[in-house]
This record gives C-alpha cells, structure tokens and sequence, in this order.
C-alpha cells in the first residue's frame, strides 16, 4: 500500500484580531507510523479534525476559527470555519 501523510492545521483570529495557531498544530499522521496502514492514519486525522472542530463549537471569543486536514499532495480533504471580520464602521463625523 502507498504511503501517506495528513495534516491537520488549526488556526484562529482572536477578538483583538491577532492570528495565531493553536498550539500544537499543524499536526502530522504518517501511515509509516501506523504500520504503513494509510486507512488508520486517515482515520486518526479525521479524529483530530473532528476534535478541533468540537473544541470550536465550544468557543465564541474568536472571530474566526478554522480547520483543515490535507494530505501529502496538498489535497485539501476537509474544512471547516466559523466567524468572520467585523465590518469596517467609519469613523464618524461632527
């Protein structure tokens, strides 16, 4: 079976605007790791996609929160994101 790798990317804006990853991520699930078995590291990714996704539900400091999991060829495979940028109010006028 032909070996492959999935990450799983976790980022966020917070509610000052800042972009930071999530600590920890991007994570890796290499099939060598699991035996060669491409089906469990594809199984293990989705998990901690899965994960993430649960963890944002949970949260609404954020303005936006994203996940995505890829594989090796930088195929996006899933993706999930809530939020959005404020609007730009202008500034008002006297």
């Amino acid at each position: 079976m032909a070996r492959n790798v999935y990450t799983v990317e976790a980022w966020i804006v917070d509610a000052n605007g800042t972009f930071n990853y999530l600590e920890g991520y991007p994570k890796k699930f290499d099939s060598q790791s699991y035996e060669g078995n491409v089906d469990v590291a594809r199984k293990r990714a989705e998990g901690e996609f899965s994960t993430v996704w649960g963890t944002f539900c949970k949260r609404d400091d954020r303005m936006i929160q994203v996940v995505t999991m890829e594989d090796a060829f930088g195929n996006q495979l899933d993706k999930k994101s809530m939020g959005n940028f404020p609007e730009d109010v202008p500034p008002e006028t006297t």
